[in-house]
């Protein structure tokens, strides 16, 4: 028999680096909580409503234990992902399915507190039965917490173990969305080492905006650890380090002192203009979730606010946020920053950014559902408001508001006239009333190729590319089984942000790129050479995109970025721009010296000791 697992056992993980930056610190386990049943009665008319809502639900849970079981597979072996099949049977199982729906067609109980009904039944007979069906239990009750947790659409069923003392702790746990990290005291979480997620997920993007280091995707992690484990997380490179020796423990210290000092020289290109050595300027802007964050982008050299995410404003609330307290949250931040550009993107729930209040449907594919635009179509009364109190902003500085997930002339036809329309309802309250810019984020195909006509309609363009990537290459962008194929150089990208950057420079209009791409070093000088106007991003990445942009010649990054148009596969691509630009990257001081190929092969290798993942690596 194989010797028990020491409870200082070093243990080594790969996972995606999501926001950078260093830390070694103890750790807090995010876990699942009691969930808070609700219980109440239907109409006989609502039971086809919640049987449907049920049945997506079972899907939705199905569709992440698939996952789960796929990846766990892939990463460590086919014995371990075989408890996933076996929660797949139990959600197959038509004692269970037409129990719960027996109960809400016939007792008229909503979806949730039918299901619950259901399976304590089945969990207390097979925790009265002897032998597999006794330990089988546990396995329902995880079920039943996940599924709850999916059909109550909420964060708030996931908690601490325990309390963070003061200093601080890296969280670790299966997931976390934005509104449990904006939920925390912002000094207290050093980092993140989070199993599931990947770069591009909000939790992420949020994460970069408030400088938490982090790194998602870990697989098995927090199955692996307890809290209070020690533990190194390196969120430039996406490893993280449990119980660490002495000799990680001084390489990180000198790392950390390294990115400190970097980002002390960094601060020297906070005042000096995104220009390149030719005389091209490229206006570097900030992306903002909180309007609180608006007091900090200048310190950064941004030039503005490219992109206001402004659905953080309805995150962890009872009830929608009024135009009234919309209003002075973004006069805030445009007159703060007055004169500088603040563009605010209207709505964008759905995806993986749920708010209960408003998308209260588990959706199969929720990233090409009822989703953005489409979503404040149909429920004009949430975007009537919304487009009130931004319109009242506008009077207090220089404001743009910028329309998401756009893919038709139509939807951008009906967001403008709303836009008119609220214009004409406050001037008859006797209001004044600026007129904005008006602009759409290129995100869909289809809005790529209608993208000359687009341009004809709007004062300026912004491309997402977090969705472009994703819609274009059909990756979801969560799931990171499939997070190598999420891949922002490959051509039809490319080629696509070069379509929408000829059309808008044929109407006269400036076209920004404010995804995740413009923020890393290569994508910049490729961005730059496609003839992209400005960038936006997370405000800590600023002064190193300035430091880029000074270091080149326009005409030479066109050259190489016309050139990289005509590779036909994304690794040609990528070869080349590393050919091209590695070592001006490296010369600048802004790549790490730590990777994940500085460990050994041991260290990276898959082992096990009683039947758990001690390192896990790719």
């Amino acid at each position: 028999m194989p010797p028990k697992q020491e409870t200082n056992q070093r243990k080594m993980f790969i996972g995606q680096a999501a926001s950078p930056g260093y830390v070694i610190a103890k750790t807090k386990l995010i876990v699942r909580q009691k969930v808070v049943v609700s219980q109440y009665k239907i109409s006989r008319e609502g039971t086809a409503s919640q049987i449907d809502f049920f049945r997506k639900g079972i899907m939705q849970v199905k569709k992440e234990i698939s996952n789960l079981r796929d990846i766990t597979l892939q990463a460590v072996s086919k014995k371990d992902s075989e408890i996933f099949d076996s929660h797949l049977m139990i959600l197959q199982d038509p004692l269970l399915i037409d129990g719960v729906i027996s109960l809400i067609r016939d007792e008229r109980w909503n979806a949730g507190y039918a299901f619950h009904l259901k399976m304590q039944s089945l969990i207390e007979n097979f925790e009265n039965s002897d032998g597999i069906l006794k330990e089988r239990a546990q396995d329902l009750k995880d079920i039943y917490n996940r599924t709850l947790l999916c059909l109550n659409s909420s964060e708030s069923d996931f908690a601490l173990q325990e309390e963070i003392e003061e200093g601080g702790a890296v969280l670790t746990g299966f997931s976390i969305g934005p509104n449990m990290l904006m939920n925390f005291d912002k000094g207290k979480i050093l980092g993140l080492a989070i199993d599931s997620g990947s770069v591009t997920s909000h939790v992420s993007i949020l994460a970069r905006s408030m400088q938490i280091p982090a790194v998602m995707g870990l697989g098995s992690l927090s199955e692996s650890i307890k809290s209070n484990d020690l533990l190194i997380l390196d969120g430039t490179n996406g490893i993280v380090i449990v119980n660490p020796d002495e000799n990680d423990i001084n390489k990180y210290k000198k790392q950390i002192e390294v990115f400190q000092n970097q980002k002390l020289e960094l601060f020297t290109m906070r005042d000096l203009e995104p220009i390149t050595m030719d005389g091209k300027y490229i206006r570097l802007n900030a992306n903002i979730e909180r309007y609180e964050e608006a007091s900090e982008i200048t310190s950064f050299g941004a030039s503005g606010v490219g992109l206001y995410r402004s659905e953080f404003l309805y995150f962890g609330r009872n009830a929608l946020p009024t135009r009234k307290e919309q209003a002075e949250a973004y006069s805030k931040v445009v007159n703060q920053l007055d004169p500088l550009p603040v563009t605010i993107r209207t709505l964008d729930a759905g995806g993986d950014k749920m708010l209960a209040l408003v998308n209260a449907e588990v959706e199969s594919n929720p990233f090409m559902g009822w989703r953005s635009i489409r979503l404040c179509l149909d429920r004009k009364d949430i975007f009537r408001t919304q487009m009130k109190a931004l319109i009242e902003a506008g009077s207090r500085g220089n404001l743009k508001i910028m329309f998401p997930m756009i893919s038709s002339i139509g939807e951008l036809e009906k967001a403008k006239e709303i836009y008119e329309e609220c214009s004409a309802e406050l001037r008859a309250e006797g209001l004044s009333i600026t007129k904005v810019e008006l602009g759409a984020m290129i995100e869909i195909p289809s809005a790529v190729i209608i993208i000359e006509e687009i341009a004809k309609r709007v004062d300026f363009l912004s491309i997402g590319t977090n969705d472009l990537i994703q819609f274009t290459l059909a990756v979801d962008r969560s799931n990171g089984k499939i997070a190598s194929l999420y891949e922002p150089h490959h051509p039809a990208v490319l080629r696509s942000i070069k379509l929408v950057v000829e059309a808008a420079h044929k109407e006269g209009i400036p076209v920004s790129v404010c995804g995740e791409m413009a923020s890393d070093p290569l994508s910049t000088l490729l961005l730059v050479g496609l003839g992209v106007d400005e960038l936006s991003m997370s405000s800590w990445c600023i002064m190193e995109c300035k430091k880029i942009i000074r270091s080149v010649n326009y005409d030479e990054a066109r050259a190489i970025s016309a050139e990289v148009l005509g590779f036909a596969d994304a690794s040609s691509i990528n070869n080349f721009l590393k050919k091209k630009y590695s070592q001006k990257i490296k010369s600048l001081g802004i790549s790490s010296f730590i990777t994940a190929q500085d460990f050994t092969t041991s260290d990276r290798a898959l082992i096990k000791i009683d039947d758990e993942i001690q390192r896990i690596g790719s």
